[in-house]
Order: structure tokens, then C-alpha cells, then sequence
């Protein structure tokens, strides 16, 4: 029987060895916590490298994974920085046309952190660009490297991540920056408790979207399992 495959992104990061902005200067490199959560529920991870179409590449896979990572340039969603820091735009810019060729294809996809975000600024949304000076009573959702910060979510009723999850579930983070709101086409299916969103989902069943980080806590499994529910619907 043939397994099921996911198509994951992955972490870009500069190369020394090469001039910025020249082909070549790019390292690709991925945390094992992603692979070791797929792999316990017996889905193939595939590395999804910019090259070639988002078309060849999605061809191999039964579903997307867009993984976390830095601040995605405010340009892409129109506005200037302000809180955002280190800021990326080639790998947000590329992931976004990934997301969309998925969306056209049919391909159902899980946002994990940046992934979150991705969607959301793929689909018309902005982000909160530092939650520690723009939220009134802000939760610590950054941790320390290497560290996330664990702190509740509560998730809706009706929505799959509650099938699946409960009432609440206690999350492990790494992030400082957050959706404003939730895109059209997109409803909210958890929160914390300063009002943060930190997950949502298409109106159509196809995309699910964490703001933690499920591969590092205790929710990966079952987050995971919600995603193949999807998978198998979209198959049938």
C-alpha cells in the first residue's frame, strides 16, 4: 500500500561561501522534530527545494507542509517594519506561490508558525509585528533558542483541531509575531488567552494552520492526524 507523502519546506539560510543575491548562495536545512512527527504517523517527508515549478514539485505529494521560520518582510502584506526584525522575503515570496499552487491543485496543506503566517499573508491578512509591544496584557509566546514557551490555547468547537485536541491543550511556541485577523475564506480555531490567534482554518477543510509548534509538544500527533483526515477526504 502506498504511503502517504508530504511535501515540506524548509529553513533558508545564507551561505558565507557565496555573494549574497547570486544563484548558489543559499544553505537549505531542516529540524528532525518535523521529519520524527511525520514519520511517527507513517507519512513520507520530501524536502521542497526552490527549484523548478511548485507545480513538479507538489506532483509528488499528497499534501503540504509549510514549516516555521523569521519574520516575513512587512512589504509582502504592504506595510513598512515596525517590530518585525531580521526580516525575509525571498523564502516567504517563494513559499506564498507554493502555498497558492497547492490551494488551485487542490492539495490540502498544514502551517506550522511562519507557515501560519504565510497563509495568512497569502491570503490578504497582516501580521502583528511584535506581540510584547502590541497586545495589552501579552502571553511570553517567544521562549528562549532551543526552548518554546508552553502556555494554553482554547479551541473552538466545530472546528477539526477541537475533534481532535479538546477544549484546550497546552502549546510549546516560538514566535513574536501573530495574524491581526484571520483571512476571508478562514475562520479561527484557537486562541490564547491575551487574544492571540494561534490557529486557524479553511472554510473549506483543505488548510490547517498552527501558530506553535505541534512537532515540539505534545499536540504533534494528534494535529497530524486531523491533517490525514483531510488528506483522506480530499482523496476519496
Amino acid at each position: 500500500m502506498k504511503k502517504v507523502a508530504a511535501g515540506i519546506t524548509m529553513n533558508w539560510e545564507r551561505d558565507p561561501g557565496f555573494k549574497e543575491n547570486t544563484p548558489g548562495g543559499w544553505k537549505f536545512c531542516l529540524n528532525g522534530n518535523y521529519v520524527a512527527m511525520l514519520e511517527r504517523g507513517g507519512v513520507v517527508p520530501l524536502g521542497m527545494l526552490p527549484g523548478g515549478g511548485p507545480g513538479d514539485l507538489l506532483d509528488a505529494v499528497d499534501f503540504l507542509v509549510l514549516t516555521g521560520g523569521g519574520d516575513p518582510d512587512p512589504a509582502l502584506y504592504g506595510v513598512e517594519v515596525d517590530g518585525a526584525v531580521d526580516v525575509m522575503r525571498e523564502r516567504p515570496s517563494w513559499e506564498m506561490e507554493l502555498y497558492r499552487t497547492a490551494r488551485r491543485a487542490g492539495i490540502p496543506v498544514l502551517g506550522i508558525c511562519m507557515g501560519l503566517q504565510i497563509v495568512g499573508i497569502a491570503e490578504g491578512s497582516r501580521l502583528v509585528q511584535d506581540i510584547a509591544s502590541r497586545v495589552e496584557n501579552p502571553l511570553n509566546h517567544h521562549g528562549k533558542p532551543g526552548f518554546p514557551e508552553f502556555h494554553p490555547v482554547t479551541l473552538i468547537r466545530g472546528t477539526a483541531l477541537h475533534r481532535f485536541l479538546g477544549d484546550s491543550v497546552t502549546v510549546g511556541s516560538f514566535h513574536h509575531q501573530a495574524l491581526e485577523t484571520v483571512p476571508a475564506g478562514f475562520h479561527v480555531a484557537g486562541y490564547s488567552d491575551d487574544g492571540v490567534i494561534e490557529a486557524m482554518e479553511s472554510d473549506d477543510g483543505m488548510v490547517l494552520a498552527v501558530q506553535w509548534h505541534p512537532e515540539r509538544d505534545s499536540t504533534g500527533d494528534a494535529v497530524l492526524e486531523a491533517v490525514l483526515g483531510i488528506v483522506k477526504g480530499a482523496g476519496s
